[in-house]
């Protein structure tokens, strides 16, 4: 008796694990809507971090890149890493965690990020390699350049300046980025509040990444990106 209703019990969590997983695929079916496909939705049940690469920029201090899934469910980067080549406001280099497909063209990705130090973080779009890619990047410390909002465009060991806004985050609280390539296109928001909306045609695809720049303690989760 005691062994049929062991039985029972895993035969009902297994199809409460079948159940969660169907629902989850018909939200992302309908959160991608006709046409779109839903290309990558990471929210970090994988410690290992399988599917992502880190890359940190050359000639950087106090680290290296520390990324790891903690216990909320979260990933954080614990280390303080970043750059002080040249003249490093404008460039704030620090470190990356890349994933996805090099052959995608558009899409949208959305993160959600909370902020534990006043530094820089952001997200990478389009990324081609170390040296090529779109970054949105948020920042408050004053000392080091913000606060500031910013898109930029990686050429080499520089970056152009596509939009920014002299407007930084509020650290400790949590925010919902969006950012959308569609041809030249780029558009972002924040909580569904619109940022920008610019062109340039640089890069036409590339995979997506998370940056952190000084920021100890930075957190990330719910990683999607849906095709267009």
């Amino acid at each position: 008796m005691m062994r049929s209703r062991s039985n029972r019990r895993a035969l009902l969590l297994s199809l409460i694990r079948i159940c969660a997983h169907c629902l989850t695929a018909v939200s992302a079916i309908v959160l991608c809507g006709c046409g779109s496909r839903l290309l990558l939705d990471e929210r970090f049940h994988d410690a290992r971090l399988t599917n992502w690469t880190v890359v940190s920029d050359p000639d950087t201090i106090e680290g290296p890149p520390d990324w790891r899934v903690e216990a909320d469910g979260w990933l954080h980067q614990h280390s303080n890493i970043w750059g002080r080549r040249g003249d490093f406001i404008g460039r704030w280099y620090g470190t990356y965690l890349i994933a996805g497909d090099a052959d995608w063209t558009d899409y949208i990705l959305s993160v959600k990020a909370k902020p534990e130090d006043d530094d820089g973080f952001g997200v990478v779009v389009r990324y081609q390699d170390a040296e090529h890619f779109y970054r949105l990047l948020f920042l408050q410390d004053g000392l080091g350049g913000g606060p500031i909002t910013r898109l930029d465009r990686r050429e080499g060991a520089d970056y152009t300046e596509l939009w920014s806004s002299e407007k930084g985050y509020r650290p400790g609280a949590e925010m919902m980025i969006e950012v959308k390539v569609d041809g030249d296109l780029i558009r972002a928001s924040v909580d569904g509040a619109t940022l920008f909306e610019v062109t340039d045609g640089s890069y036409r695809r590339g995979k997506i990444g998370l940056f952190c720049y000084a920021q100890k303690g930075q957190a990330f989760d719910d990683v999607k990106v849906i095709g267009e």
